[in-house]
């Protein structure tokens, strides 16, 4: 396996304006044997390099926009605590699933291609590809910013990628344990949070996605099945549970009063049965648990 950058560059006229850009841009190669799984557009290295760093610890799924090769990552937004940040870019980019399993890494493609690396020689990689980046970073002048949130959120950038690289350095030959779900605890939300559903997954409102593929990959770990489900129904309840990594959300439909449930155009109950007909639509189903 190959990942590394070429043609490394920040954007800008002149070298004044290229240090108010925080993001490196470039080739981005993933190889693996003959097969090369990226392409020779320029694509944003730093945000590739962490988001390959985060797979070392966690599975990634396709469908939520955070492409692992993504175009662009220009608005870093920093945690309240300045120690994580949020990347957001367009949504234009190259993804892939990395899934764990023990000591093997599965790479899916989104033609469904297979790719089955150990997990020393994946980390030896991903860590290759980080100390590049790294180093182009410090080859650089330090980065200028507009204004404090660009500033916050560069120094999240920075604290959260060091965490992630020292980490990864640290493990040695160890192989860390993935534990994709918990219910120890769920996010609850309403119906109202939903913004849309794709064949990719449910957007929220409060920046959250429900992946379907990590929710059928969760359920099929944890119940068996056919890899399709994607969680639970309870008609009683009115309420979906999504397998979410690392905790489940639930969405719950809350009942009106008799009167707007009557001049209703859809009832609670045909909104709850409306989801379940458009998760079906798109190839997926849930386990009814009334």
């Amino acid at each position: 396996m190959e990942l590394y950058a070429t043609n490394m560059f920040f954007i800008g006229d002149n070298e004044k304006e290229q240090a108010y850009d925080c993001c490196i841009h470039g080739n981005v190669i993933f190889k693996i044997g003959d097969s090369l799984l990226s392409d020779n557009t320029e694509w944003c290295v730093s945000a590739s390099a962490y988001r390959f760093l985060h797979t070392l610890f966690e599975n990634h799924f396709m469908g939520a926009e955070d492409f692992l090769i993504p175009c662009c990552g220009h608005t870093m937004i920093p945690s309240e605590d300045k120690t994580f940040v949020n990347i957001i870019g367009c949504n234009n980019g190259i993804d892939f699933s990395i899934i764990h399993e023990d000591e093997i890494i599965t790479i899916v493609t989104e033609d469904n291609t297979e790719y089955h690396i150990s997990f020393k020689d994946y980390k030896k990689a991903v860590v290759s590809f980080a100390k590049q980046v790294m180093d182009f970073y410090k080859e650089s002048p330090p980065r200028e910013f507009e204004d404090d949130f660009d500033k916050d959120g560069y120094s999240a950038f920075v604290t959260e990628w060091y965490s992630l690289y020292d980490k990864a350095i640290s493990m040695l030959d160890e192989i860390p344990k993935i534990c994709p779900i918990t219910f120890e605890d769920y996010d609850v939300c309403t119906e109202n949070e939903i913004m849309s559903i794709s064949k990719a997954g449910i957007s929220l409102k409060s920046f959250g996605f429900i992946n379907f593929k990590e929710c059928a990959y969760n359920f099929k770990q944890t119940e068996g099945g056919s890899g399709k489900c994607v969680g639970e129904r309870e008609i009683t309840d009115l309420s979906f549970t999504f397998y979410t990594s690392p905790k489940p959300i639930m969405i719950k439909f809350i009942e009106r009063n008799k009167f707007i449930e009557f001049i209703a155009k859809e009832n609670t109950i045909s909104r709850f049965n409306k989801l379940q007909k458009q998760i079906l639509k798109y190839g997926y189903s849930t386990m009814d648990i009334s």
